[in-house]
């Protein structure tokens, strides 16, 4: 939801309405850094609910209800507003959308934990949960390119609809599915140790397990570095291939997102299948060196005249996406069985409260870096087509450079932890 939320207002709020770059992805931020520290509370509140409902149902079903309201209300900014202002109302929306965003996807991710316990099994699973996201993701690219159709009129109206039909077709009633049709698993919480725990004491020990440092690391380095490279792509498309021309590049974006999702769906049985045959941490190793392969692919595809080129990034780069809804939620969700053979009730909740905490927090140091980086590098929405050379060459480095370091690191980082733990056999 978070990522259609930002996918269509980048061409709308910035380069539409002039939004300038460091307020806009300070507007993207801020609303992910509150998500962020409201992650620990609703992974507590969701272990412990008492509901005749379960305890992660009764959050997915009415917050799911309550994000799909809010990503509505986002679109509906006057148009005839100063640039502060609509600033102000896309900051403010943002941040509420955020929250009961944060509500739902906690208890819904704890919940994908407690399914099942086999860990074949769990792979499947998000194995499956995967292809939902990559169909979300191939869909949501498109939302900019829907909206700006000649049948709308004009390009404020089509936001308006297609950011309502998002909402009410899409969030909400696809949102509310698992709270209907999932089981949620039935605790005793009187016989529950960590409804005592205070939650502080509780995330710290859930952070010392050391396959959730690895997992943590991981996820930092490919969503808030590699992400943050990868976010080059739009900029370098449009005013390095396309000259300054948006609605070129924005279709062209939007072709490259499609073949990301394409990839990485064709990617899913791929990675699956290699977690469950030569086990997780092997399968990563594989799928970080094809990314830092990928990484120098995209110095020389993205250059004027290469446009079918492009698709070349996703063929060596989509993979790691994979593996990030696949192998990342399985492991976090073996560090949290390991966790409740200890327990009396399973901490899934705050297990996966981490997993949003670092998620967005990885998310917020990308928007961050990336509105630092384009006006330090010279970059000028205003200047068009007429870029400085030397700040579109700086974002071609960001976007190669930026895809082969962190893959480089999480190599490291995982041969270190195997040889540190290799008594921990992970399957």
């Amino acid at each position: 939801m978070e990522k259609a939320a930002e996918i269509l207002a980048i061409p709308f709020y910035q380069m539409t309405l002039g939004v300038d770059p460091v307020l806009f992805n300070f507007a993207l931020m801020v609303p992910l850094f509150v998500s962020t520290i409201l992650s620990p509370v609703v992974g507590k509140l969701s272990d412990n609910c008492e509901s005749r409902f379960g305890r992660r149902k009764p959050f997915i079903f009415a917050f799911a209800i309550l994000s799909a309201v809010l990503f509505g209300l986002i679109w509906m900014v006057p148009q005839d507003w100063t640039s502060t202002s609509q600033f102000s109302y896309f900051l403010c929306l943002s941040v509420l959308f955020h929250c009961c965003v944060c509500f739902y996807n906690v208890p819904l991710t704890s919940l994908s934990y407690e399914i099942t316990s086999d860990h074949e099994q769990r792979i499947k699973v998000m194995e499956i949960n995967s292809y939902f996201i990559k169909l979300a993701s191939f869909s949501s690219q498109w939302l900019y390119p829907l909206a700006a159709l000649a049948l709308f009129g004009s390009i404020y109206l089509g936001v308006k609809v297609v950011g309502w039909s998002v909402a009410i077709f899409i969030i909400t009633l696809m949102g509310i599915i698992p709270a209907l049709v999932i089981p949620d698993r039935k605790v005793d919480l009187n016989k529950s140790d960590d409804i005592k725990t205070s939650m502080l004491t509780t995330f710290k020990q859930i952070i010392e397990v050391p396959l959730m440092k690895l997992v943590c690391l991981i996820i930092f380095l490919q969503v808030g570095i590699a992400a943050y490279a990868a976010k080059m792509d739009y900029y370098v498309l449009v005013y390095l291939m396309f000259e300054g021309d948006i609605a070129q590049g924005t279709v062209w974006k939007a072709v490259l997102s499609t073949a990301y999702a394409i990839s990485a769906a064709i990617y899913i049985p791929i990675v699956s299948l290699l977690s469950r045959r030569y086990g997780k941490l092997n399968a990563l190793q594989v799928i970080f060196v094809l990314t830092a392969i990928g990484g120098i692919v995209k110095w020389f595809i993205y250059e004027k005249g290469n446009t079918w080129l492009i698709i070349l990034d996703p063929i060596f780069c989509s993979a790691i996406w994979s593996s990030m809804t696949i192998i990342i939620p399985a492991l976090i969700a073996q560090a949290s069985d390991n966790d409740e053979k200890h327990k009396t009730t399973g901490r899934a909740g705050g297990f996966a409260a981490l997993h949003h905490m670092v998620l967005t927090f990885s998310i917020v140091f990308a928007l961050l870096i990336t509105g630092l980086s384009l006006n330090g590098i010279g970059f000028d929405a205003n200047l068009g087509a007429a870029q400085p050379l030397d700040a579109l060459y700086c974002m071609k480095i960001i976007l190669s450079l930026g895809t082969v370091i962190p893959a480089l690191i999480a190599l490291f980082l995982i041969a270190r932890y195997r040889e540190k733990y290799q008594h921990l056999h992970l399957h």
